[in-house]
């Protein structure tokens, strides 16, 4: 995730200004989407109990359907602004964007208490 945002910087000293004002946008959408992620996060594991070693059904399908969203939002961000992206990064899929988001370090943290995730 942050690998995006880190190649949307560097991407946008290569571009025209009309396409320097698009990775901007993508870079300024995609520290949004990254914000409102590590609110949601935040929020959702305040309720948990500390001495719990695991999600409940109920709480495992909330916290899928925020990183399902913050993994839509990233997608959509970078398909809005496909043109404006290095060509190695213009054909991401969302199945590409979905594999990021699942081998995150903090998804691989969860694995150890049962919290698997599945994306569409």
């Amino acid at each position: 995730m942050k690998k995006i945002v880190a190649l949307a910087c560097v991407v946008l000293g290569s571009f025209s200004v009309v396409q320097a004002a698009s990775v901007e946008q993508y870079v300024m959408a995609v520290e949004k989407i990254n914000e409102n992620y590590k609110k949601d996060t935040r929020n959702f594991f305040v309720t948990l109990d500390p001495m719990q070693r695991g999600f409940s059904a109920a709480q495992q399908e909330k916290f899928c359907g925020i990183v399902a969203q913050y993994a839509q939002d990233l997608y959509a961000a970078a398909d809005k602004n496909r043109s404006a992206l290095d060509p190695k990064y213009a054909n991401l899929t969302k199945q590409d964007v979905n594999q990021q988001v699942l081998s995150a370090k903090e998804m691989q943290m969860l694995k150890q208490y049962n919290v698997q995730c599945t994306l569409n």
